[in-house]
């Protein structure tokens, strides 16, 4: 979706996969407004529920499709590793190291020639 900022007038978009944030967000939130960011003056532009509803009309069900492909992903990143056997090696404790002594700072002096009176 293509969006003027209404400060500096520079033509940004925002992404299907922001717009979808966005419209959870508000959903969750109950807002009307989604401050889009401008990439040029970092400004807030307000754009209203409805225009994000009217360029992304079935928003609902493409949440729950990336709901499911995401659930879909970490059970196919988990069976391969127990089918396998597996076991995740206990990390073994790092050997203390000791940090390296400074050497103490030279005590600051006057220059000679210099003495309070």
């Amino acid at each position: 979706m293509q969006i003027r900022c209404t400060y500096c007038q520079t033509m940004f978009a925002i992404s299907r996969e922001d717009m979808l944030a966005a419209l959870e967000h508000m959903e969750e939130n109950k807002q009307i407004y989604y401050d889009a960011h401008c990439p040029k003056c970092r400004r807030a532009n307000r754009v209203e529920r409805a225009r994000m509803e009217r360029f992304f009309p079935d928003w609902k069900k493409a949440i729950k499709t990336m709901e499911k492909e995401s659930t879909q992903a970490e059970t196919a990143a988990e069976k391969p590793a127990a089918r396998s056997g597996a076991v995740k090696a206990a990390a073994a404790p790092k050997a203390a190291v000791k940090p390296e002594k400074k050497p103490a700072p030279k005590p600051k002096t006057k220059p000679a020639g210099t003495k309070k009176k």
